[in-house]
């Protein structure tokens, strides 16, 4: 799929430099690759080498985030997998956020032209004061959307509705500092870029007091977009280039605001296909699991001994 995607996309829009930094997982030289098998060598040794998730590409993720400094790197990777074995977002499934998301206020709208899941964010269609539940929300749709990626892909696009924005509707300060930890330390490297629809004046603000602070390779990510976005206006272009002429109908932008409804976002239709994709997904990995287990353990008795050659007996005279 991405790379019928690349070979559609071949001279359009990104460099190789901008699809690694934007779309792809990271081509690794000698050095990082060296740096990424002594991180996971002390995971084994601490016990922490969470088969399903300490994967190359995972901990190569991490070491990314931090420059690829061992101690830096352990520290953070260390905390995920210790959040992770009490959180368990692997294991959340549509039935378990249906309330929280029946407004689409966080959802995975599709995928853009590089094959990057969109996830579409808009906090004016809150409907729960649950936390936790906002969180375990925010938590399925993050797995989620690691598991539509194609092979080579690893990032997601972040849409996020800001043009009705206020603090009566904001989420409260507990859930968006938990909102930052897990997009920044618990899905580190999953960004390729982030779209702020509309936002107000404030963020631009504290945007530009806060910029000097933020890595360079984040900031080449975050877009803030105001203004006309009519088709052929300069952010519709950007748009354009950016994910792909289907933008518009990914997040839905054309359509009509409600405060009960994030646009773009179909309840039930979305629900069904949640349903059908997690009935096949659960399936597939019991059927992969029961096969790892009929696989018998190699023996580690030693091989009998070859059998001793009768003795030759010789005539007497």
């Amino acid at each position: 799929e991405y790379v019928a995607a690349m070979e559609a996309k071949k001279g359009e829009s990104m460099s190789a430099e901008d699809l690694q930094l934007h779309v792809e997982k990271l081509k690794m030289t000698p050095e990082q690759t060296e740096v990424r098998d002594k991180v996971k060598a002390e995971l084994k040794k601490a016990g922490l080498l969470d088969p399903e998730f300490c994967t190359d590409e995972e901990i190569t993720r991490f070491s990314q985030a931090r420059k690829f400094e061992i101690k830096k790197v352990m520290k953070m990777i260390e905390n995920a997998v210790t959040w992770r074995r009490e959180a368990k977002p692997q294991n959340i499934r549509p039935k378990d956020i249906e309330k929280e998301c029946s407004t689409g206020k966080t959802f995975v709208a599709g995928k853009d032209k590089f094959g990057r899941p969109v996830i579409v964010m808009d906090s004016s269609v809150e409907n729960s004061k649950d936390h936790n539940g906002k969180i375990q929300n925010l938590l399925f749709h993050l797995e989620h959307a690691k598991r539509l990626m194609p092979e080579n892909v690893d990032k997601w696009v972040l849409f996020i509705y800001l043009d009705k924005f206020s603090f009566w509707n904001s989420p409260p300060m507990k859930t968006s500092s938990e909102t930052n930890n897990c997009l920044m330390l618990r899905f580190p490297e999953r960004m390729g870029h982030c779209f702020l629809y509309q936002p107000p004046t404030l963020f631009s603000v504290v945007w530009k007091m806060a910029s000097p602070l933020i890595d360079a390779r984040t900031k080449k990510k975050i877009h803030f977009m105001g203004g006309s976005f009519a088709k052929g206006s300069a952010n519709d272009k950007k748009l354009n280039e950016l994910m792909g002429e289907e933008w518009r109908k990914i997040v839905g932008v054309d359509d009509t605001y409600s405060s009960t409804k994030a646009r773009g976002y179909d309840n039930k239709k979305i629900f069904d296909d949640l349903n059908k994709f997690y009935a096949k997904y659960d399936e597939e990995k019991a059927a992969a699991s029961k096969g790892k287990e009929s696989i018998p353990a190699p023996t580690t008795q030693a091989p009998a001994p070859p059998p001793k050659q009768a003795q030759e007996v010789k005539p007497t005279d």
